[in-house]
């Protein structure tokens, strides 16, 4: 009788042990066929993490890393750009003193920034200045800087003043025109991109002094009004003449 309940528990024995080995093997295979083995990747991500790699929009694609998501990009013909110009602003602008629109890019990092008529003798005249005469220095490529002489009522040289690139070298050429009693500066346009590539002054004579390259995109005229009288010119340099704007009365 022993004998018999002994040969019974050990059927029951065997009976458990071919259950866990078969539930073992069960979950083993569901296993891998849940994550399907990956190439070079061991263990496999799970499924929410494959969703979220590499999701970039397509003109993105083979950037790295990605360029953010509002990366602006400069476009001279587009005025009122962000200005770091300190005598550009609107505390010194009257019913007597304007400021022109603005060309160029005047916020590099180490831009040199000049205004003739704040950083001279000619903000303390009675009278305003006015533009005598305008040399402008350059190649066939690009604009190198700019340089001003100013008449008063009292004194018909004021002041010359050259606004230039400091570390530019090659070959370097200068144009210049002069305005006679009574002329005006009606057009400053040209091209531009981080610097002025190319600048186009013509006089209410129909003088023209235009000099230059043709990079950069194409800006228009940056004075507003009927022959405004301009009594100072600003902007920026580094290398070559980066930015320009006149003030005008």
């Amino acid at each position: 009788m022993f004998g018999k309940i002994g040969n019974f528990f050990n059927k029951v024995q065997v009976n458990t042990d071919a259950f866990f080995q078969a539930h073992h093997s069960n979950q083993h295979h569901n296993g891998h066929a849940q994550y399907p083995p990956h190439q070079g990747q061991y263990p496999p991500p799970p499924p929410d993490m494959q969703a979220q790699q590499c999701q970039y929009p397509p003109q993105q694609q083979a950037s790295y890393p990605p360029p953010p998501p509002c990366a602006g990009q400069f476009q001279p013909q587009q005025f009122g750009c962000q200005n770091k110009n300190p005598h550009y602003n609107d505390n010194r602008k009257s019913a007597f003193q304007k400021f022109s629109r603005k060309a160029g890019k005047d916020s590099h990092n180490n831009s040199n920034y000049f205004d003739h008529l704040e950083q001279s003798n000619l903000k303390n005249q009675f009278h305003k200045p006015e533009v005598k005469r305008i040399t402008v220095f350059h190649n066939n490529n690009i604009v190198i800087g700019i340089e001003v002489t100013y008449s008063t009522l009292t004194n018909s040289n004021a002041a010359t003043i050259s606004s230039k690139g400091t570390s530019y070298q090659g070959f370097v050429q200068s144009s210049s025109i002069e305005l006679s009693f009574g002329e005006r500066i009606e057009e400053i346009s040209g091209r531009a991109g981080d610097s002025i590539d190319r600048i186009r002054i013509k006089t209410s004579k129909n003088q023209v002094l235009e000099v230059g390259g043709f990079g950069g995109q194409p800006f228009n005229n940056i004075l507003d009004g009927f022959h405004p009288t301009i009594i100072s010119f600003g902007g920026s340099t580094r290398e070559y003449l980066d930015s320009i704007y006149v003030i005008y009365k």
